[in-house]
C-alpha cells in the first residue's frame, strides 16, 4: 500500500487488494470486509479533500492579502512610473517567494493596473516581469471607490465615509476594524443621550479606554462625522485664559484671541477690558491644538456666535500651529498683529522646524504679494520673527485701534 500522507496520493486498488477476501471465506464475511474497505477508502478521500480545501482557501486568502497590500502601496506611491525594485519594497518584512510576487504583479499587469514599459525590457525569468511599469491609479482607485460604495450601504446611516474618498486606501484599511465596532455600537441602540468622558465612551465603542485620546480615535470619529453625536467630553488640560469683564455673557457675539507665548499674553492682560475680545487665551505652543476644545466648557455661552483669532511667531512651527487650529476649529489669523511684526527685522534661528507646504501656502494667502515674498524669503534663509518683537505698548495699540468683528477686522 502506497499513500503519501501529505499529498493524499495513493493507489486505492492496493487498498482493495490488501483487504481482498480469499474465495474460501463465506459470502457474509466477504461482505463485511468489503464494506470495511469501502469505509476506509471513503475516509481517506474525505480527509485528503479537506486538506486540499484548506490549502486552497489558505493560499487564496494569502494571495488576496498580498494583492491588496500591493494595490495600497501603488495608490500611495507618489510617482506615475515605478521600477521593479520599488515594487519589491511593498513586501518589505514579508516572507514572499518570487513566484508569488511575480504572479501578483502579472495579475495587475493583465488587469491593466500596471502597464509594462516595453522599451526598458523584462527580467527574462520564467515568470517574466518588466523592469519598469506605469501605474494606472484611476483603475486602482476605481476598485477602492467601489469598495467604499459597498460599505456605505452596509453601515449605520450616521456613519459617513466621504472623507475616505480623499484619503489613501491604507488609512481606510487601518480604520476599518474600528469602523465595524462603531457600526455595531450604533446599531445596538440609539445615540448617546448624555455626555461622557473620552475614556468611558472609548471603552464603550472599541473596548479600549485610551483609543480616543492616545490612539487616533478622535480623528477617526471626526472623519466619520459622528464626533459631536457621540457627546464625548475631551480629556484635555484646562485652558489658560483671561475673561474680559466688560463684555457680558449676554452678548450675542464673542471674539477670542489666542496668543502663542506667555510674554504676549501677560502684555495684553492689563488692557483686555479696553479691547473687543471676550477672552484672551494662552496657547503654550502646540498644546492649544489639543486643548481648545475646552473653550466651550470653560466659556459656556452656547446661544451666541464665537469667532477665534490667532497670533503667533512667524516661523514654520507658529504657522503650523495656526493651520491645525484653522482646520480643526476655523481659527482666523489676527492679521493686524502679524502685519505689525512684518515691520520689524527678522532673527536667525529655528532651522530645525519641519516645512509643511500646505500650511505655509494657506498662511501667506492672507498677505499681499510683497508680504508673501518676504515671508517666503525669510523662512528660506532660516530666519523668523517672534511675536515678542512687539513691545507691550505696541500690542495694546494694535489691539485697541483695530475694529474687530465677526466678519474680520478694520484698522482705524
Amino acid at each position: 500500500m502506497n499513500i503519501d500522507e501529505d499529498t493524499g496520493s495513493g493507489n486505492y486498488l492496493d487498498i482493495y487488494e490488501e483487504h481482498k477476501v480469499p474465495d474460501k471465506y463465506e459470502s457474509n464475511h466477504w461482505l463485511i470486509l468489503t464494506l470495511s474497505t469501502i469505509v476506509n477508502v471513503c475516509w481517506r478521500i474525505q480527509r485528503n479533500f479537506q486538506r486540499s480545501l484548506y490549502n486552497v482557501r489558505n493560499g487564496g486568502w494569502k494571495m488576496m492579502r498580498y494583492k491588496q497590500k500591493l494595490i495600497d502601496f501603488l495608490c500611495a506611491f507618489s510617482k506615475v512610473m515605478i521600477s521593479l525594485s520599488e515594487l519589491e519594497q511593498a513586501f518589505q518584512g514579508e516572507q514572499i517567494d518570487y513566484e508569488t510576487f511575480a504572479g501578483i504583479v502579472m495579475e495587475l499587469e493583465n488587469e491593466g493596473s500596471l502597464g509594462a514599459v516595453k522599451s526598458h525590457g523584462r527580467n527574462g525569468k520564467p515568470l517574466s516581469l518588466a523592469y519598469h511599469y506605469r501605474i494606472n491609479k484611476r483603475l486602482l482607485q476605481g476598485e477602492y471607490v467601489r469598495e467604499l460604495h459597498q460599505w456605505s450601504t452596509r453601515l449605520h446611516p450616521d456613519i459617513s465615509l466621504d472623507a475616505y474618498y480623499r484619503l489613501s486606501p491604507d488609512i481606510w484599511r487601518a480604520d476599518l476594524p474600528y469602523i465595524e465596532q462603531i457600526d455595531a455600537y450604533l446599531k445596538r441602540g440609539s445615540r448617546p443621550t448624555r455626555q461622557a468622558p473620552a475614556p468611558e465612551r472609548s471603552y464603550e465603542l472599541v473596548q479600549d479606554e485610551k483609543w480616543i485620546t492616545d490612539h487616533g480615535g478622535q480623528a477617526l470619529l471626526e472623519r466619520l462625522g459622528i464626533w459631536e453625536q457621540l457627546q464625548i467630553v475631551p480629556v484635555s488640560d484646562p485652558l489658560m485664559l483671561a475673561v474680559n469683564p466688560s463684555i457680558g455673557f449676554a452678548s450675542k457675539n464673542h471674539l477670542h484671541l489666542i496668543v502663542e507665548n506667555k510674554s504676549t499674553f501677560q502684555g495684553l492682560i492689563p488692557e483686555l477690558p479696553g479691547m473687543a475680545f471676550s477672552s484672551l487665551i494662552l496657547g503654550y505652543g502646540r498644546k492649544i491644538v489639543g486643548n481648545l476644545g475646552m473653550l466651550s466648557l470653560q466659556y459656556p455661552v452656547q446661544s451666541a456666535d464665537h469667532e477665534l483669532y490667532y497670533f503667533g511667531d512667524i516661523d514654520l512651527e507658529g504657522i503650523m500651529i495656526w493651520y491645525d487650529l484653522h482646520v480643526k476649529f476655523g481659527v482666523k489669523l489676527a492679521m493686524p498683529f502679524y502685519l505689525a511684526c512684518l515691520d520689524k527685522p527678522s532673527a536667525k534661528g529655528k532651522q530645525n522646524h519641519r516645512l509643511n507646504e500646505e500650511a505655509l501656502h494657506a498662511f501667506i494667502s492672507f498677505f499681499n504679494q510683497g508680504e508673501a515674498n518676504r515671508i517666503n524669503a525669510m523662512l528660506g534663509e532660516g530666519c523668523y520673527i517672534p511675536q515678542e518683537t512687539l513691545k507691550s505698548e505696541e500690542l495694546i495699540r494694535v489691539g485697541r485701534e483695530t475694529v474687530w468683528s465677526q466678519k474680520g477686522y478694520q484698522s482705524n
